[in-house]
């Protein structure tokens, strides 16, 4: 058999296609991240032996803030030579949507890597806005008020202005261009305002039904009409600064970008010959990630590069303006997903497995004589290639008879046990000798689908990766270390909820989705650790409390001026004291409770003194601890 090598492990899990340049494999067998794509390397299994020892307990985030910057950085540039190359004459600014990551010290990041390129930020809802009036310090930024909205938001929205800021009041719903021209007026201050349109094209992928006709937001053609005759009543068609649309995250496909472009090119040209202070056209969101690498239109990938966007969606805009003889806007984006996908890392450690059983040279021999296990040993010493699809069916109506008989009392545990560990067995030789076949039928390829190992790992679907259990969404999944070794075992994973929904049993694959992904056999008595990549996006912030297991600790991690590693910020994650809190109990009551069931314990005589001191010790120990198992050796 050939060496296995770090080659054969960047394939395997297609780190060089899904990674952008932004991870790689070190000569340790490691991943790396390379916050530049080249350059300086973060070796993320020694970070998490450094948090570990500085009481930092896996599972973890890691967050590469050098990623986000050159994500913003690769962003503008594109749009700049697009720009060039099309003779483009507006200028080109990039909005995050807070919705995608609303984490401050991720926030503070964007803010201070987009401050060169005039970066604004885009919400909501009332609280985000809150927080971005209050950190957002870019002047003349541009902050992009979106969702249903109320006098209070509205207020907040436009006196932002007088702070050097520059909001723009996104009509969503009709009735909004009315509220808002009155709080303006009531204020005294000049509103900008921009409308959702809504296009009747649809993206592509899993989100295309947030266009066209029955989408949630945006007006319709008659209702734009109607806004640009309510602005024109009142002497305020100056105040329409933007045109917004968005069909949909994740646009999977270049050519829905490209016609949805066409309908909305054409709609700013008329609305600007109408309305002359009309100069930003935000294309929204949509800018995919390529999860699985495949580079297809596949839901989970994108068939088209960060640079092609930028190249058809400068065309698009330049050519209807040239031939509307419109002056060229100021273009701008909301690419929160694909803006900060990429910087993070949810690392979580491997705790134990259930092992599928594997083909032996023969059956251990039957607890007694009966004629049923005596058939079952038969048909495993006799097969083989020629005979293994008939071996099957006769091993599956043996299975079921023997549970029949068991139900019956006629065959008794230790029975019943050789039987099922018998059949198992069978199937996994059966696998094994399959591969001889031109074509493997389907009910053996059914079979073959429960022969693999399940890893119980310590982390959360629902609260760390949710969109993996509501969605199905795929995220890249490796080992983060002994990527020098051959992985043997086909593993799902499983998460410490008390939720069958709470396992991956969906994982990239460069051809398909697969139903397991290959990983290598644990070494006794030592740690080892998963990476769940691309996750900087909505993850954190649709996590759930199930089972009450809390946040996860975070660290952010860069690379000082003399490319040293450094971590800038520690963000601990939730205690059970914190998680228990979010469900209204007070732990000061449950420790005084617990207290009353002690003493009451120890008046019948249940417990010593010693072992009542013992018990509330702990419980506040536990209170004060990770949500998460503290897994010796982490």
């Amino acid at each position: 058999m050939e060496a296995w090598d770090i080659s054969k492990s960047v394939s395997q899990y297609c780190i060089d296609l899904w990674g952008e340049g932004y991870f790689a494999i070190n000569q340790q067998g490691n991943i790396v991240a390379r916050p530049e794509r080249n350059g300086a390397e973060i070796d993320l299994y020694e970070i998490v032996r450094t948090v570990s020892q500085r009481g930092i307990p896996v599972p973890v985030l890691l967050r590469f803030d050098g990623i986000i910057r050159d994500r913003i950085k690769r962003m503008n540039e594109s749009f700049v030579r697009a720009r060039e190359e099309a003779g483009y004459g507006g200028n080109y600014l990039g909005v995050f949507p807070v919705k995608v990551n609303q984490q401050r010290h991720v926030i503070d990041t964007i803010r201070m890597a987009g401050r060169d390129y005039g970066l604004g930020l885009e919400v909501g809802s009332k609280p985000e806005l809150c927080a971005v009036l209050a950190v957002h310090d870019t002047p003349g930024g541009l902050i992009l008020c979106n969702g249903y909205k109320d006098d209070e938001y509205i207020e907040l929205a436009l006196m932002a202005g007088k702070l050097g800021r520059r909001p723009i009041i996104i009509v969503e719903q009709l009735y909004e261009l009315e509220q808002t021209l009155r709080l303006a007026e009531r204020l005294g201050v000049q509103a900008e305002i921009g409308i959702r349109m809504k296009p009747v094209s649809k993206g592509a992928g899993r989100w295309e039904t947030s266009g066209g006709d029955r989408a949630k937001f945006g007006l319709t053609t008659p209702e734009i009409v109607s806004a640009i005759e309510k602005l024109k009543q009142h002497g305020k068609q100056d105040c329409l600064k933007l045109l917004h649309y968005h069909i949909g995250s994740q646009i999977t496909s270049i050519s829905a970008i490209k016609k949805v472009l066409r309908e909305a090119t054409r709609m700013y040209t008329e609305i600007a010959k109408l309305c002359p202070g009309l100069c930003f056209f935000d294309v929204g969101g949509g800018l995919a990630v390529d999860y699985d690498g495949s580079k297809t239109n596949f839901q989970s990938s994108m068939n088209y590069t960060v640079e092609e966007y930028a190249r058809d969606v400068v065309y698009s805009i330049h050519h209807a303006c040239e031939e509307a003889g419109i002056q060229a806007p100021t273009i701008v984006t909301e690419s929160g997903r694909a803006m900060i996908a990429h910087h993070a890392v949810l690392v979580f450690q491997v705790i134990d497995t259930a092992p599928a059983h594997d083909a032996v040279a023969e059956l251990e021999s039957p607890p007694s004589d009966h004629e049923l296990l005596s058939e079952l040993q038969e048909l495993y010493s006799k097969l083989s290639v020629k005979n293994c699809v008939e071996s099957v069916h006769d091993a599956v109506s043996l299975r079921e008879e023997i549970l029949e008989r068991f139900i019956q009392g006629e065959i008794s545990l230790l029975e019943r046990a050789y039987a099922d560990k018998s059949f198992w067995h069978l199937i996994a030789k059966v696998r094994k000798v399959s591969t001889e076949l031109k074509f493997v039928p389907e009910d053996i390829e059914k079979l073959d689908e429960q022969l693999k190992d399940t890893y119980f790992c310590n982390f959360s679907v629902f609260q760390s990766l949710p969109d993996s259990w509501a969605i199905d969404q795929l995220f890249p999944i490796a080992p983060i270390h002994r990527l020098r070794e051959q992985p043997t075992r086909r593993a799902i994973l499983a998460d410490m909820t008390c939720d069958s929904d709470g396992q991956i049993d969906h994982l990239i694959d460069l051809k398909d989705v697969k139903s397991y992904v290959t990983l290598h056999p644990l070494k006794y008595g030592e740690s080892y650790y998963l990476g769940a990549f691309l996750v900087g996006a909505y993850q954190e912030i649709l996590g759930d409390l199930h089972n009450l297991f809390g946040d996860t600790n975070a660290v952010h991690v860069d690379l000082d001026s003399e490319g040293k590693v450094k971590l800038t910020h520690v963000v601990e994650g939730d205690t059970v004291r914190e998680a228990l809190g979010y469900v209204q109990y007070e732990p000061q009551d449950l420790t005084e409770r617990l207290r009353m069931s002690i003493e009451e314990a120890l008046k019948e005589g249940k417990i010593s003194n010693e072992e009542g001191a013992k018990i509330q010790k702990r419980y506040k120990e536990a209170l004060e601890g990770y949500t998460y198992l503290y897994v010796e050796g982490n």
